[in-house]
């Protein structure tokens, strides 16, 4: 009975700790998906990570276009001016690149741009394959959109082409 009692103690430390651990993650997918919904038109998960450190979500959008909630942006000037009066912004910016406008960003506002380029990186370390090579693709691909959230740290990129949208979040 006494070793019984100790496992089973053991064994509810280990589930306590994993709890802990899992209320600590950088993001929820619920949570995620809820602030999504309010600017694009939210599909089905293509996959999902937390860690305390980063955050991803894949999606598939059923829509390419951006909701009124989002201010829709065509340069960096007008991205930084977005981000200081609403917190969040999307940059189109067609035959320009999301990779191209995170520079363009950082010419124009260092620490906005850096913290852009920072979430990205950062959060490579919850990205499985598939969504890496999303990041990767859409990172790249001029006409697809970057979005910003500064209150989460949250950088978006979207493809209308494809009808994915990845949300990469760093340690921030």
């Amino acid at each position: 009975m006494h070793l019984t009692l100790r496992h089973d103690l053991r064994l509810l430390s280990c589930l306590a700790a994993i709890a802990v651990v899992a209320a600590c993650a950088r993001d929820a997918e619920a949570a995620q998906r809820g602030r999504l919904a309010a600017w694009f038109a939210l599909g089905e998960t293509v996959e999902f990570a937390a860690t305390m450190q980063c955050a991803v979500g894949l999606y598939r959008v059923t829509d390419g276009r951006i909701k009124a909630a989002m201010p829709v942006v065509g340069s960096a000037s007008e991205m930084a001016r977005a981000l200081a009066a609403r917190g969040q912004a999307a940059w189109i910016a067609p035959g320009l690149a999301p990779d191209a406008a995170m520079v363009a960003m950082a010419n124009f506002d260092r620490p906005i741009g850096m913290a852009m380029r920072r979430a990205g990186l950062e959060a490579r370390a919850c990205m499985e394959a598939t969504s890496e090579s999303a990041f990767h693709h859409i990172l790249g691909q001029p006409g697809a959109v970057m979005a910003w959230e500064a209150h989460v740290g949250a950088l978006m990129l979207m493809d209308p082409a494809t009808g994915l949208l990845i949300v990469a979040i760093g340690a921030g």
